[in-house]
């Protein structure tokens, strides 16, 4: 794409462009083609583009040209945009030729006259036009848009017409001009009013006038004659209006006349405008007023403001008020006010003017009545006229009524549970209502506990939910405050008791009192059925969930545990071992629960055959481990290990030092108790005691010395000390910038540090990888980049590498290398002759150096007629210019820079002088004389005046008019010739006439001037009797004095029939004039003398035939003394210097010279241009003065003043100029300021000399002024010293950290080289680096203490401190134990970093011991100092009291109250010293007290069998004294002993969680349907709380109850209604017990089957049944309904079509508020409506897309009669199978057992070979192989539970029972361990796969525990089904439908 510009109008061919190309084969031709534009344009071979015509800006001005490019095989295409440029060729052109315009007189200044547009078809100033007009007679101007208009107003009596000109021209070079000449005649105008007899009439009338009645006549006149005078009448405006006029008015006549009907309830006044108009165009109007008064007539009704009034009023108004004022009018003149009212109520009253009250005996009641309708008459007195309207009075309500709520207290049950995850559970519903309404009546629940624990929340429609976590566990009952407040105002509330009962849920699992358990079994003294230990699990929970059974994970041929109490018992002698050997147990303890929760605990058993003596001893005394720094808290460090001798003996390890950050186990395993950090500490010296459980125990120590690893952790670090923000000079080759280090806390290659440049910006720096030396490796140019954000790198050597990152900014000092250039070589500019010294322009260079480097000075060489500003650059002329001397100027501006180097740049100026029109038009004649007969005609020409413009001929360019005399109109004057002639023919006449004309010419230059000469013309009777002169007198223009002689003066004429003769009578006696006798032409004679002028000459005429008869005139000739020169300055440039800050003062005095006498050398001075607010001239003095102070640093610093100097000269003033540069000079003014002063740092000890950094300050001022010395006058000591010139401050001696490491210099700069001495400070902070140049210092030189010989492991003994005058890691200190053979290993440095030095463990003996310390600090190099310690060791082993026995045994029933005696401790031996028994563990909970001195155990709380069975207390005895700490003790000391509390239960009585419990359901619910869960809670544990569910004389045959769940279910309610009272029994042991009662009623409503409906889902029935609840609130929600779920079901039986079907029909039947059944209809119409909103909020609960439709019912399924039927017979025939296969396997498993009994061997701790096929009763529960466990799941069916399916599906269970059970298994209970092996190596029998239907809820364990070795036969209620789950077993099989 190419653009190209080209001018219009040239002569083709015109090269517009060339378009490149580039030719693919050069040896192939191309061929260049212009595609558009083709006959304009042409392309040549070289890929010129020329025209072809000549172009025409106007015709067209752009083209867009395609020109393609071909070799013949290949097109290339490119488009050309040309843009053609206007030329100045076209002149204006006016829309409209010559004309005559009329306009009327008298129209205002500013009046359109005529828009004259002119157009020029050129753009740009070529097309702009201007105007200007000429002949106006300053009446009337144009204006930018060609529009005439008046300036003053016309008057056609005085001038009726103009002659206009309007030249219009462009302001193109050159500039063309079109004249247009325009007439515009005065019309007469209408310009007299009509005058009304009176301003203002006035008439009254009666409001029931007659229409058509004559009321008055207005009457106006008009002083205009003809049309102008004839007065017409009319009405134009009326006050007020009325769609119809009121009144008319008769148009010649003025009769005013009544049109309408009056009213004076309407209208009591009109005001008429009557408008009397002349027949002038345009009319002229004057207005006048008539007031029509109307009187009343009474004639109007009483009128209530509105018909009907609706009124609100609040109910609970005092008696006797206002409720409402309303206005009644009557539109008479009387009104009201003599008016009452009437009404029909009893309750109300209305009072005049209009005010309903409420009566005084009356309240309101909105809850009783809520409205009235009240009617009042109003009647007029004055003659019984009335009127009524009805009021309307809405009574409103008053918060007065408190909500109710319709039951107090609320009592509801929920079940324990986390309902923060899921859906809240619905808790129940409480309702209350208000009588008021609205938000008086819109209740507000509020639910809150007293005690802040509230984990429930309440709907606002008074939903209870519970939204929290409830554990009921930890609170069984929660009474809740629920208040129940109405929006009203003020509010009102009320409240009640919400008491909700937790449900236990079995959350809890057993746990047990220990975390493991361990016994020492004496094989020696072994037998079988001996208690070994006891363990004892608790569960939290209540009833079956709280009982706990104990169970052995693995078989032991050893042992056994009894289930109820959790013994362990010995199952034989322990003949068989003969080592020591421990055996481990797994306990499991399993509640009775649904489902059953388990825990399980270790048991260790020592079985102990050797000895224990052997002690106790490290694997090593020293052990070293190394871990990673910063690893997560327990990391493993290490493992320590004690040998003992003996499995029995328990080590127990403890660590004795560095607790805080390591710990150790009971197996020795060292981890961590916090994040280690390396760079605080490096290596740990920690002490390790081992303590065995012999009595005395015996004690090991062991040294581990743990080192920590570095890793990379912390990034390099630079010194936030270093310098950031630099400056170096430009042009410098290898700048050291200094090097920047970084340090790095790690060690090694995590401390090894690279630097890099993040960009060296092209190479121009360079750091050194190693030392980061920075160094630049080019010259730094500030014109190319003036700063450089420089950032490096620290990165260290890790993995991964860490990085940190020091922004340096560098800024480069600039140097003047750079000249100033001007923008362009030369520079042309034209100024117009004789304008006065002016900018004619700013050429301005630029420097791309800064500061003084970039100041530039400009100056002139070659040319004295122009200056330049010195620092602006601005060039102005000094005199103005003439183009006719010097028509154009050449020269040379030069700009440099002051400083070194001196570099400049030069640009050639041109200064082209243009041409103006300097001089007007030039008359043939001075004057113009003529004498006309009185019988001359119209047309007659007078005179032909003739004026020339400078190089033109007569009349060229010339426009003439007459511009003053011709007020008559007698006279007109061609503009293009100048003839004068007449416009009508004259009159003769008796006297002469004369007339004097002012004839103007007007040139067409730019400006246009204008020349005015006198024309003079006397009309003259054509029969006189002697010579009549032309002009009464002669007063030819005043004669200059430089006139030449022979010059003409004046031409004197006379109206004569004969020749005359004309002389000079008198006045010339000098002889300056002559006269021409027969012409009368006067010329001068002689040069002329100015001083004796004025003269009068005396001219006569005289008959050439008879000199008698004559006549003379006189001529005035003057002379004037001609302004010849203009003032001259001696200079046209003067150059002052000022100072700055001097208030107003004079500067210089200028005097100009003018050759002139008198007024023409008569000077004045003036300011032709500068800042005059800062500078005056006194006019007559030419003194220049300032008017105010200058500011050097704020204002500019030079001025250039125009002065002027003007005479007073004739006929013009002339001026001379001088331009005065005014310099402003600096004074000392401004102190040095100091630069930002950032705190140095420096390391001590360095260096004499060292610059530690540099200062700067800066002056505004400049030269001397600004020069600054700097010194230090405070805080430098003898330390610091400064350059007094560059400001570096340096050393002078080297500094000390430790006397002083900060110091705050106080600098001086003053300026001292010129007067006043300005000085300023500043602070510097320098900091003193420390370097290691102090060692640590004891704060003692030796220390000396005691210690005991017997000491506990990490004793502390003393701590030793240094101090290091040095700082940071100089200073950091870490002691050492100097090595010592004989006594250093039992002491240890703690914590190297604080001195503190403890024990490893108890002292060899007691002596005098010295230990040498070190203190060393961590500087580099590190240096160090010592002290010696002396330790005095005493003997201190202690007595340690014994208990005869270390274990005792006690059982005690519950509920014995408060400080029933337990136990009393005693031990074998005192030695007379006070024991103290202590509880060290068992009693946390408090539930015990222990008398420490008499050792007695008592209760300290009722003891509770169901909360805890078991307890075990460890006691220990210690002597009473002060160093009973130091005595041992472990879980086999002698001092130590434990007791076994064993608490026997006593049966409670049970109790429901509520008194009463309602439930309502349909009559069409099926078999079996849930209708509500009562429970209640029995305290008791095992068979005392366990509940069974019962009808207490079963009096209904419509329910039944789950003797197990308490679920109330119905049997048959087909066609019962009504409600029924049923009561239900709970009795524990197992209904042998205590029992409780509970009332249940139970509603059955009226329902039809025909009002099921059934909701398709496509979901598959085992998701859907787990989400039923939500289901069923989804539905009740979106429809606002109650609704029962009937049923759940699948069109198909199979388990595998359940899963793989993904369709689930639900049968639900919708009851509203009333329990009034829903047709079907309408619910399936409601559901297709709400269609979307349900599958959207199913779609939430599935996460999946859900489709919900409408079914029909499906035809009833099979009868519940059928179904136990069927149900019967296929438990008969599957019993009989399973008797069968019993006696089978029994056979065959006593053979087993004869054949095997031999190869029996013992089994030591593993347990069984196979521990999946035993449960914890021993039965048979899998009887496949292991390998076959992933393919059968074995489950155990209760046949009595199969009733209990729910939702109506037992005949699909039985059914799929039926069709898939080929085979049955038999469970049996063996509990000979014979029996077991036989059964283990037998258990893969044949069998066959048994499918269950996986949604009856009974498919779990529900075994009944038998007595042991009794054979445990199949029952109807028992039954063992093994069911086939083929590829499906990630299934759960526990699907159930929702209670």
């Amino acid at each position: 794409m190419y653009n190209a510009s080209v001018e219009e109008e040239i002569v083709s061919p015109v090269e517009v462009t060339r378009v490149e190309y580039e030719s693919l084969n050069p040896h192939i031709p191309v061929t260049l083609k212009v595609l558009t534009e083709s006959a304009t344009f042409d392309v040549d071979v070289n890929g010129v583009i020329w025209t072809k015509t000549k172009l025409d800006y106007e015709s067209q001005n752009n083209y867009t040209l395609n020109v393609s490019l071909s070799d013949g095989s290949t097109t290339d295409y490119a488009t050309v945009f040309i843009k053609v440029t206007d030329v100045n060729d076209n002149h204006p052109v006016f829309g409209v030729i010559n004309a005559t315009i009329n306009i009327p007189e008298n129209m205002p200044a500013g009046t359109s006259v005529i828009t004259v547009l002119a157009t020029d078809v050129d753009s740009g100033f070529n097309g702009l036009v201007t105007y200007a007009l000429r002949g106006t007679e300053e009446k009337m101007d144009i204006d930018s848009s060609g529009l005439i208009l008046l300036k003053k107003e016309l008057d056609r009596e005085i001038q009726d017409f103009y002659n206009l000109t309007v030249i219009a021209s462009d302001q193109g070079q050159p500039m063309l001009s079109t004249a247009l000449n325009l007439r515009v005649i005065i019309d007469d105008v209408n310009d007299n009013h009509p005058v009304f007899s009176s301003s203002r009439y006035e008439v009254s009338v009666p409001e029931d006038k007659a229409h058509g009645s004559e009321l008055l006549t207005v009457s106006a006149t008009d002083l205009d004659a003809g049309a102008n005078a004839l007065v017409t009448y009319r009405i134009v405006n009326q006050q007020p209006s009325t769609s119809s006029p009121m009144f008319l008015v008769n148009s010649t006549t003025g009769q005013l006349f009544l049109s309408q009907q009056l009213d004076y309830e309407t209208t009591k006044r009109f005001d008429v405008e009557v408008e009397a108009s002349d027949g002038g165009q345009p009319s002229l109007s004057t207005k006048t007023l008539v007031v029509v008064h109307i009187l009343d007539v009474n004639d109007n009704p009483p009128k209530f403001d509105q018909a009907a009034y609706d009124i609100f009023v609040l109910e609970n108004i005092q008696k006797g008020s206002p409720i409402y004022s309303f206005s009644v009018t009557d539109e008479d003149e009387a009104g009201f006010s003599q008016g009452y009212f009437i009404h029909n109520s009893t309750l109300f009253t209305v009072d005049f003017p209009g005010i309903l009250s409420l009566r005084n005996d009356t309240e309101l009641d909105r809850e009783t009545t809520s409205g009235f309708t009240l009617q009042v008459w109003a009647v007029d007195e004055v003659n019984g006229l009335s009127s009524s309207a009805l009021f309307h009075i809405t009574v409103l309500d008053v918060n007065d009524n408190n909500p109710e709520f319709q039951r107090q207290p609320y009592r509801f049950a929920v079940l324990e549970g986390d309902h923060r995850l899921a859906a809240p559970a619905v808790v129940g519903h409480v309702t209350a209502t208000d009588l008021d309404e609205g938000e008086n009546a819109r209740i507000t629940y509020y639910l809150s506990a007293e005690d802040g624990d509230n984990p429930y929340s309440i709907q606002q429609n008074g939903t209870i939910l519970a939204s929290g976590y409830v554990d009921r566990e930890t609170k069984e009952k929660y009474e809740l405050l629920l208040v129940a407040s109405d929006n009203g105002i003020p509010q009102r509330q009320n409240f009640t008791y919400v008491s909700i009962q937790v449900l236990d849920v079995n959350d809890n699992s057993p746990q047990f009192t220990k975390a493991q358990y361990s016994a020492s079994v004496r094989v020696a003294t072994a037998k079988e059925g001996a208690s070994v230990l006891s363990v004892s699990a608790t569960d939290l929970d209540i009833g079956n969930n709280s009982i706990v059974s104990y169970s052995l994970m693995n078989h032991s041929d050893d042992f056994h545990i009894n289930n109820h109490t959790g013994e362990i018992i010995l199952s034989s002698n322990l003949t068989h071992i003969t080592a020591d050997t421990v055996v481990t147990l797994i306990v499991i303890a399993a509640d009775h629960g649904v489902p059953q929760l388990t825990s399980n605990v270790s048991v260790t058993l020592y079985l102990l055959v050797n000895d224990t003596g052997f002690g106790l001893t490290f694997e090593s005394s020293t052990y070293e481990f190394s871990i990673p720094e910063e690893e997560p808290v327990r990391t493993a460090v290490g493992s320590v290990k004690a040998l003992t001798g003996s499995i029995a003996i328990q080590v127990a390890y403890s660590l004795k030092s560095h607790t805080d950050k390591f710990s150790v186990n009971d197996q020795g395993d060292i981890v961590t108790l916090a994040r280690l950090d390396r760079e605080d500490d490096d290596l740990y010296n920690i002490l390790v005691e081992a303590v065995d459980s012999v009595v005395p125990p015996n004690t090991a120590v062991a040294l581990v010395t743990v080192r920590i690893n570095d890793i990379n952790d912390n990034p390099p670090v630079f010194s936030t000390l270093i310098q950031t923000k630099l400056s170096f000079p430009e042009n410098a080759n290898s700048l050291d910038l200094g090097t920047f280090y970084a340090t790095d806390m790690d060690i090694g290659d995590n401390a090894l540090i690279s630097y890099s440049l993040q960009d060296d910006f092209a190479g121009v720096f360079h750091i050194d990888s190693s030392t980061g030396k920075l160094m630049t490796t080019k010259s730094l140019d500030r014109e190319m980049t003036d700063t450089y954000e420089l950032k490096i790198n620290a990165a260290d050597s890790g993995r991964p590498p860490l990085s940190e990152s020091l922004v340096l900014s560098i800024t480069v000092e600039d140097e003047n290398d750079n000249p100033p250039v001007f923008p362009q070589k030369s520079y042309s500019v034209t100024v117009k002759e004789n304008e006065p010294p002016h900018v004619i322009l700013n050429a301005t260079a630029t420097d791309k150096d800064i500061g003084y480097n970039a100041i530039i000075h400009y100056t002139i060489t070659g040319e004295t007629s122009f200056y330049v500003g010195e620092l602006s650059g601005a060039i102005t002329t000094l005199q103005p210019l003439d183009y006719e001397s010097h028509a154009q100027y050449t020269f040379i501006l030069k700009a440099f820079n002051p400083g070194e180097p001196y570099l400049q740049d030069t640009a050639n100026i041109t200064v082209i002088v243009e041409d103006v029109n300097e001089e007007g038009p030039v008359f043939e004649k001075p004057s113009y004389f003529q004498i006309l007969p009185d019988n001359s005609t119209a047309g007659t020409l007078i005179v032909d005046i003739n004026a020339r413009d400078e190089n033109k001929g007569y009349d060229e360019g010339i426009f003439y008019n007459i511009t003053d005399g011709n007020s008559e109109g007698l006279f007109s004057l061609s503009s293009t010739t100048g003839e004068l002639t007449l416009t009508r023919d004259l009159h003769s006449q008796a006297v002469l006439l004369y007339y004097s004309l002012t004839i103007t010419a007007t040139d067409s230059g730019l400006p246009p001037l204008s020349t005015s000469v006198k024309v003079s013309v006397t009309v003259a009777p054509i029969d006189i009797s002697f010579p009549v002169f032309s002009e009464a007198v002669y007063q030819p223009t005043p004669l200059s004095e430089k006139i030449l002689p022979d010059s003409f003066v004046v031409q004197i004429s006379v109206l004569y029939n004969v020749p005359v003769i004309y002389s000079i009578v008198s006045g010339n006696e000098k002889g300056y004039f002559v006269i021409d006798s027969s012409t009368g032409i006067i010329r001068t004679e002689k040069k002329l003398t100015v001083e004796d002028f004025p003269v009068i000459l005396n001219v006569r005429a005289t008959d050439s035939s008879n000199t008698s008869i004559f006549n003379e005139v006189s001529v005035h000739v003057d002379v004037i003394d001609e302004n010849d020169f203009p003032p001259v300055f001696p200079s046209s440039l003067l150059e002052q210097r000022l100072e700055e800050n001097l208030p107003a003062t004079e500067i210089v005095q200028l005097k100009a010279q003018d050759n002139d006498t008198g007024r023409n050398g008569l000077l004045t001075y003036g300011i032709l241009s500068g800042d005059t607010l800062k500078f005056r001239i006194d006019e007559a003095t030419g003194i220049l003065y300032s008017t105010a102070s200058f500011d050097y640093e704020e204002e500019p610093t030079e001025y250039q003043v125009v002065i002027y100097a003007e005479d007073d000269g004739i006929p013009e003033k002339k001026r001379g100029y001088c331009t005065v540069v005014i310099k402003i000079i600096d004074v000392n003014d401004w102190p040095p300021v100091f630069d930002l002063v950032t705190p140095f740092s420096v390391n001590e000890n360095v260096a004499v000399g060292f610059i530690v950094g540099k200062v700067t300050a800066t002056d505004r001022d400049t030269g001397d002024n600004a020069f600054i010395l700097y010194s230090l006058t405070d805080g430098g000591g003898n330390i610091f010293e400064i350059d007094e010139i560059l400001g570096n401050i340096k050393i002078k001696n080297s500094p000390d950290y430790e006397t002083m490491n900060k110091y705050s210099l106080t600098v001086n700069a003053v300026n001292n080289k010129s007067a006043p001495f300005y000085q300023a400070t500043a602070t510097v902070t320098v900091l003193v680096i420390d370097v290691n140049d102090n060692a640590p210092v004891f704060d003692q030189n030796s220390y000396s203490t005691s210690i005991n010989m017997i000491n506990p492991v990490g004793a502390h003994i003393i701590t030793v401190q240094a101090s290091d005058k040095d700082q940071g890691q100089n200073g950091l200190i870490e002691y050492y134990i100097l090595p010592d053979i004989s006594f250093s290993a039992f002491f240890l440095i703690e914590d190297r970093s604080k001195g503190k030095i403890i024990t490893t463990g108890n002292l060899p003996s007691s002596e005098e011991i010295r230990l040498t310390v070190m203190a060393e600090d961590k500087g580099s190099p590190s240096l160090n100092s010592t002290a010696v310690i002396t330790l005095n060791v005493f003997d201190n082993r202690p007595f340690v009291p014994q208990f005869n026995e270390s274990q005792f045994s006690i059982s005690v029933l519950e509920n014995t109250g408060v400080d029933h005696l337990i136990y009393t401790f005693v031990v074998a031996e005192t030695l007379g010293k006070p024991i103290i028994y202590t509880v060290v563990s068992g009693n946390e909970k408090g539930h015990f007290r222990l008398d420490p001195e008499s050792g007695e155990l008592k209760t300290g709380i009722n003891l509770n069998y169901e909360e805890t069975s078991q307890y075990v207390i460890v006691i220990e005895a210690n002597v009473n004294v002060s160093t009973a700490a130091v005595q041992s003790s472990g879980l086999f000391a002698p001092n130590v002993a434990m007791l076994t509390i064993s608490v026997q239960d006593v049966n409670e009585e049970p109790a429901f969680l509520q008194s009463v419990y309602s439930a309502r359901v349909p009559n069409s619910v099926p078999y079996k349907y849930p209708v509500i869960t009562v429970q209640a809670t029995d305290p008791d544990s095992g068979d005392n709380g366990l509940l069974l569910y019962s009808l207490v004389n079963h009096q209904t045959n419509e329910f039944d109850i789950d003797e197990n769940t308490g679920q109330v279910f119905t049997v048959s309610v087909a066609g019962k209604v009504g409600t029924f009272y049923l009561e239900v029994q709970a009795a524990d042991q197992s209904g042998k017990g205590l029992t409780a009662q509970t009332k249940v009623n139970v509603t059955v409503d009226s329902s039809s089957s025909k009002n099921i409906v059934v909701l398709v889902l496509n979901q598959k029935i085992n998701v859907v049944e787990k989400s039923i609840a939500e289901v069923e609130r989804v539905i009740e929600d979106i429809l606002a309904w109650n609704i029962y779920i009937v049923d759940v079901y699948s069109n198909e039986f199979e388990r595998r079509t359940r899963e793989s079907t993904d369709v689930t029909y639900i049968k639900i039947i919708a009851v509203d508020e009333a329990n009034q059944e829903i047709p079907a209809e309408d619910v399936k119409r409601k559901l297709r409506e709400q269609k979307a909103n349900i599958e959207q909020e199913l779609q939430k609960i599935f996460s999946t897309s859900v489709t919900a439709d409408i079914e029909e019912t499906p035809a009833d399924s099979t009868t519940p009669e059928l179904i136990a039927t069927i149900v019967l017979s296929v438990l008969l025939a599957c019993t009989l199978i399973a008797f069968l296969v019993y006696v089978v396997i029994s056979i065959k498993r006593k053979r087993m057992y004869e054949q095997q009994y031999s190869v029996k061997k013992l089994h030591e701790v593993e347990g069984i070979d196979n521990p999946n096929l035993a449960d914890k009763n021993g039965s048979l529960n899998n009887l496949a192989k292991p390998e076959d466990t992933n393919e059968v799941r074995t489950e155990t069916i209760a046949f009595s539970n199969l009733q209990d399916t729910k939702e109506g599906n037992a005949d699909k269970d039985v059914l799929q029972a039926n069709e898939k059970c080929n085979y049955l298994e038999t469970l049996l209970d063996i509990s000979s361990e014979q029996e077991k092996k036989v059964a283990s190596e037998n258990a893969a029998l044949p069998r066959n796969d048994c499918s269950n239907h996986d949604s009856a809820p009974s498919l779990t364990p529900s075994l009944t525990p038998v007595p042991e070795k009794e054979i445990k036969g199949v029952k109807f209620s028992e039954a063992a089904i093994i069911l086939d789950t083929e590829s499906e077993l990630d299934e759960s099989d526990d699907d159930s439908f929702p209670q």
